[in-house]
């Protein structure tokens, strides 16, 4: 599912989605099943992230909120069976040193195994009723300090890759597909609100790392344990420092092909459709018989039609003008249908300043020469609201044109003044 914006009736990209709030309007935005166009710009979280470190001229408050965007995370990945199915999944946790006290596994209501799951459920109508509700929060609803833990047994169990142990599969609020791999294996004697889930639903609490100084009651605890210890009832782990056990586990889970250590980013990649009118087209036609089919390069560039009706309402305009949307394969030359979302405005502005440098070019956006004597940006004004949207893209597009040969620089600004806001 992607972020909606109901106001905007239009998609929305996670950074301006921040909060559950539409950046433009301010709405909470909700979650849709749409088919929808990305740019995979985690193929560049690592390098986003380590050359902030050559940004020496932007402001620090600037590169921690790019930092904290991207979200690094080391941690182990490894995968539950389903009893009885032939479907796995997929876990990523910083906390392995905990995964003998696992007593339950969560998805994220819009975790794409959550339908097949309920499809096979005797309880389907309250499965499918309970994950609509949720869908329907925004992100900051769910996520809100405070806010009521709810969940629903999915009629599955997982099978513990360690114990052999069969634990319940349950689908909650509280697990945002934002984060990981959009299912968690819950440990509530070390995570507060898996504890508070579980007490909520009667579920098992086990502790598996104590205080060096005393002992912790799984029967009466009402604060998750989150400190390093000494490690119990984690097999041959048990009377290890944690921290020490968090290597150990890790080996023995990788020499027996359990698991393996992994990087997790909190970074997505960048949803760029928009039911809009006004953006770049998509050169793209959906042909029966050849599926999608890119607009060779000679027919480029695809042009907004003129006779529009903006309405605000209904989805794309552009869906509404017959001439535009009914188009030819250029493989079969049969009938085809044109793609009628256009691209996010921030594509648009994350390379203008590149056509700055040579604007009257008519052969190519820019030359390589140009470029070479004005780039990178000497001082570059803008407001900190952009800096996990507009300076994050631009960051982006610089790279990827940077590996293309195109621009000399990886970095598009070099200095960043971010001035106040009036509200």
């Amino acid at each position: 599912p992607v972020n909606w914006c109901p106001q905007c009736e239009t998609t929305l990209a996670d950074e301006e989605a921040e909060h559950g709030i539409c950046w433009r309007c301010g709405t909470p935005v909700t979650k849709r099943w749409l088919e929808q166009w990305f740019l995979k710009i985690t193929a560049y979280a690592e390098r986003l992230l380590q050359d902030l470190d050559l940004l020496e001229h932007w402001p620090e408050r600037v590169k921690v909120m790019q930092r904290n965007w991207i979200g690094r995370s080391e941690g182990v990945k490894f995968d539950f069976e389903l009893d009885g199915l032939s479907e796995r999944l997929r876990v990523f946790t910083t906390r392995i040193d905990t995964v003998y006290g696992v007593t339950f596994v969560v998805l994220a209501p819009e975790h794409p195994m959550v339908p097949k799951l309920i499809e096979r459920s005797t309880h389907r109508s309250e499965l499918e009723s309970f994950v609509q509700r949720i869908l329907a929060e925004s992100i900051e609803q769910r996520t809100a300090e405070g806010a009521e833990k709810e969940g629903i047994f999915l009629d599955v169990y997982a099978i513990h890759p360690l114990t052999g142990e069969r634990v319940p599969v349950w689908v909650a609020n509280y697990v945002l597909m934002e984060y990981g791999t959009g299912a968690i294996m819950a440990v509530p004697a070390h995570d507060q609100r898996d504890l508070e889930f579980a007490r909520k639903y009667g579920i098992p609490v086990r502790v598996v790392i104590k205080p060096r100084d005393g002992d912790l009651d799984e029967r009466t605890m009402t604060e998750a344990y989150t400190e390093p210890g000494i490690m119990v009832n984690s097999a041959q782990f048990s009377g290890m420092d944690s921290e020490v056990a968090k290597d150990a586990i890790a080996d023995f889970m990788e020499s027996k092909g359990i698991g393996k250590r992994s990087v997790q980013y909190r970074l997505r990649d960048w949803l760029i459709s928009r039911q809009r009118y006004w953006g770049t087209p998509f050169p793209i036609v959906y042909c029966n018989r050849c599926g999608v089919v890119p607009i060779p390069e000679e027919h480029l560039p695809v042009i907004l039609p003129r006779d529009v009706q903006i309405t605000g309402r209904g989805g794309s305009p552009l869906a509404q003008i017959h001439e535009f949307v009914n188009a030819k394969c250029p493989h079969c030359g049969g009938d085809a249908r044109r793609e009628t979302d256009t691209m996010a405005t921030f594509v648009d502005s994350s390379w203008y300043f590149l056509r700055y440098c040579d604007p009257h070019n008519e052969n190519e956006a820019f030359s390589q020469r140009a470029v070479r004597y004005w780039m990178p940006v000497d001082q570059y004004v803008g407001g900190i609201e952009h800096a996990v949207l507009h300076l994050l893209y631009a960051r982006f597009f610089t790279k990827v044109l940077y590996d293309m040969g195109l621009v000399h620089t990886p970095e598009p600004f070099m200095h960043l003044f971010t001035q106040g806001m009036i509200y």
